[in-house]
């Protein structure tokens, strides 16, 4: 059977059509992963686990999240536009979640550093001074910082239940394997999770893949050559696939 390791069909976005969708998925048969990104909608992908039994969650708290925040930005050249409601992570409410049979995994959690960059460099160029770069850069520790407190959380979370996690990280592979590395004792070995939606490096992906992690690869492998070294130099049976679904649909 084949499996969709990331998938959001517990998104707004499949308001329209959700039931022909998940129609199309027990159809051929596939299973699915429904991965959470805020409370709400990890309480969403579970609800989605009791409807149908090819389908299974992942709940956590999305670095995006963690601030409230207008997200506009192109991914592997298509626009991906939300807004961030700015959550608290309460690890109690998660963890209740997370005991569910059919909850596979914790996440969408990790670190994003862009987002941030993103979301204020209009408001920074507008007010170029030294005093703007300093505030933009201030805040932009304190946001790292608070990502990667809540990223430890989420670690230790799923050492409590004994599931792995699924990673998301943009432009913080260096802090993220740091963190890896400082709590690898919380981690499951051999299956501590899966990097999702990889973008990083050949030797980041083998740095991973030593702490016990998968690697994930969507639909953005199809109109670009920009992962094949990755891709071709990785063990087969590390890496796994994803449709990231609504976004970024293969060619």
């Amino acid at each position: 059977m084949l499996m969709d390791t990331h998938a959001h069909l517990n998104f707004k976005a499949y308001e329209a059509d959700r039931a022909e969708v998940i129609q199309r998925c027990l159809a051929k048969p596939m299973a699915v992963i429904n991965v959470g990104t805020q409370f709400k909608t990890s309480q969403e992908a579970v609800e989605l686990t009791r409807q149908h039994d090819n389908f299974y969650a992942a709940v956590g708290l999305h670095p995006s999240h963690l601030e409230e925040q207008e997200i506009d930005e192109l991914e592997a050249g298509e626009r991906i536009q939300y807004k961030a409601q700015g959550e608290e992570f309460d690890e109690n409410y998660y963890l209740e979640l997370a005991k569910n049979g059919k909850v596979v995994a914790i996440g969408e959690c990790g670190l994003d550093y862009a987002a941030f960059v993103r979301e204020q460099s209009e408001r920074l160029q507008k007010r170029a001074s030294a005093e703007a770069e300093s505030e933009g850069g201030l805040k932009q520790k304190i946001i790292e910082e608070k990502q990667k407190e809540v990223f430890v959380k989420h670690i230790k979370l799923a050492n409590k239940v004994n599931k792995p996690l699924i990673i998301h990280c943009r432009d913080a592979h260096e802090d993220l394997i740091n963190i890896l590395t400082a709590n690898s004792e919380l981690l499951i070995a051999n299956r501590a999770g899966v990097m999702h939606f990889f973008t990083g490096s050949l030797e980041q992906a083998k740095k991973y893949i030593d702490l016990g992690f998968y690697i994930s690869f969507s639909g953005v492998i199809t109109f670009t050559d920009a992962y094949d070294d990755i891709v071709k130099n990785l063990p087969l049976d590390k890496i796994l696939i994803e449709t990231d679904a609504p976004y970024v649909a293969p060619a």
